[in-house]
Formats: C-alpha cells, sequence, structure tokens
C-alpha cells in the first residue's frame, strides 16, 4: 500500500462550508475540470475520463464514509483501476480550517513503474491548488 498525501493548507473558509462542498461529489467538477473529461457526479458519486499517456482511463468515485466537519472518505466505484481509498481531511482553526488529501493505493507494479505515484500525486496537488482557489475567491457554496 502506498501513501500519497498534500501538504496542510489553510483555508479562509469554516470547517463547515468545507465539508459541505466536498462531501457533494458533483460539486468536485469544480477542482477537477479540465483534466476530467465529462464529469458527471450526484451528491453521493462522480464519474469522468482522464487521459493518460494518450490512454482514455474511466474513473469512479463514490462516497465510503462522512463526518462533518472532520472528513470525507472515497473508494472507487464499479469501475476502478485499482484500490485506493481518498480522504478530505477538514481541521477546523480560528481563521478557518485547514486541509489535507490523502491516499492510501494498492498500486499495482506494473502501473507504478510506469510513474502512477507521481500521476497521482500531481492530481491531489492540483486538486489541492485549484480547491484554494476556490476557496479564496468564496465560491465554495
Amino acid at each position: 500500500m502506498t501513501t500519497l498525501q498534500t501538504a496542510t493548507v489553510t483555508l479562509p473558509v469554516s470547517a463547515d462550508v468545507l465539508y459541505a462542498f466536498l462531501s457533494d461529489l458533483s460539486k468536485h467538477r469544480a477542482f477537477l475540470e479540465p483534466v476530467a473529461l465529462g464529469f458527471t457526479g450526484a451528491a453521493d458519486w462522480h464519474r469522468y475520463v482522464i487521459e493518460v499517456m494518450g490512454m482514455k482511463v474511466p474513473q469512479e468515485m463514490v462516497v465510503k464514509e462522512r463526518v462533518p466537519g472532520v472528513r470525507v472518505v472515497l473508494v472507487p466505484g464499479a469501475k476502478k483501476l485499482f484500490d485506493h481509498e481518498l480522504r478530505y481531511q477538514i481541521t477546523a482553526t480560528a481563521e478557518g480550517c485547514t486541509l489535507r488529501m490523502v491516499d492510501e493505493a494498492d498500486i499495482p507494479m506494473m502501473m507504478a513503474m510506469m510513474g502512477a505515484e507521481k500521476l497521482l500525486q500531481g492530481q491531489l496537488d492540483s486538486a489541492l491548488v485549484r480547491i484554494q482557489e476556490l476557496a479564496g475567491e468564496g465560491k465554495l457554496a
């Protein structure tokens, strides 16, 4: 099992606002696009396609756990490349809240040799930057 994680960032919104945004998977379009092609989603799931080395790879995530104001945990749905668990960890602070994303991934050896860890880390980091931008612009509602 490989553990990938982002830095912990401080956001200028309350933990409840961030939780409400992250717990509704249909809202993830805001920080997954334009990389997420053909995004569709509802409160409990989302699907999209990403291009990796010229191949279109379907992605599907569903909610495994929600703890209000604290965390949202996602796992692959029916369409999965490998087992993994993505956690959005939220902590309330005096200034708003902090967010860190952690992905526990069981990356197959062949995918690891092709650089899957770097790709996943890049996706996590870019999603975090986009969430920071959205929070700063007041667009997490």
